[in-house]
């Protein structure tokens, strides 16, 4: 059943994608863009669509935020970002300036995501 899902939500997808292609002064005017325009619009469409369906229908049982979440765990972003703010940000204020102090360089690791 989440095939047919699939497919419908993708077909769709690029009939709603030429549909948006022409527009609303195509409508008025009576006149179609070039087709050349229209298949690139619908291939477009049924692209962006189908991939959006199936991040949504099996990525994460139905719920895009986890897929975004899983993601982002897999890229280890949260680590990434602590350890950016640490470095442009001492975790601790200092009270007067300091000359020609040297401190220990930080160093950023970034593992290989495991797909």
């Amino acid at each position: 059943m989440q095939t047919l899902y699939f497919i419908v939500f993708t077909v769709l997808g690029g009939l709603l994608a030429i549909f948006l292609s022409a527009g609303w002064s195509s409508y008025t005017e009576k006149k179609l863009p070039d087709l050349p325009i229209l298949f690139r619009w619908a291939l477009t469409g049924t692209l962006t669509a189908g991939l959006a369906a199936y991040a949504w229908i099996f990525g994460a049982n139905g719920d895009p935020a986890a897929v975004i979440e899983q993601v982002g765990n897999v890229l280890e972003v949260q680590n990434v970002v602590k350890g950016l703010s640490e470095s442009i940000a001492p975790a601790e204020p200092v009270a007067e300036p300091v000359k020609a102090q040297k401190s220990p360089a930080r160093d950023i690791t970034v593992g290989m995501p495991t797909f």
